[in-house]
């Protein structure tokens, strides 16, 4: 815990290095002291067909799922670090979105290594 899921339009990846774009908002992540380097999972889907506005644009999304207990202003630090991060890559991009979102540890499952 805890997963940082980004999406965004396939067609970026003509323009876009996605490894680096995950690796560069997984470090983000772990620049934010929120949590140990080891527990954060980063991924990155691609999707094909999607409306993104009136004339279809493009778009970075990024949602940040994390266990409840932190600090407001540690949130709004989290979405502004990983939102400034995406910016880095998304020159031309119209919409670039965080989301850091809390997640119930009672409605989460987790198999672990045996």
């Amino acid at each position: 815990m805890p997963h940082l899921v980004i999406e965004y339009a396939e067609k970026l990846e003509e323009s876009i290095s996605i490894p680096a774009l995950v690796s560069s908002a997984q470090e983000a992540m772990n620049r934010s002291g929120l949590f140990a380097p080891h527990t954060i999972k980063t991924r990155a889907i691609p999707f094909r067909h999607f409306i993104a506005g009136e004339k279809g644009g493009s778009f970075i999304h990024a949602e940040v799922r994390l266990f409840e207990g932190r600090s407001e202003r540690d949130r709004e630090s989290l979405s502004s670090t990983v939102f400034n991060t995406l910016c880095q890559f998304a020159d031309g991009v119209p919409a670039v979105t965080v989301e850091v979102r809390e997640m119930d540890p009672s409605c989460y499952s987790k198999r672990l290594p045996f």
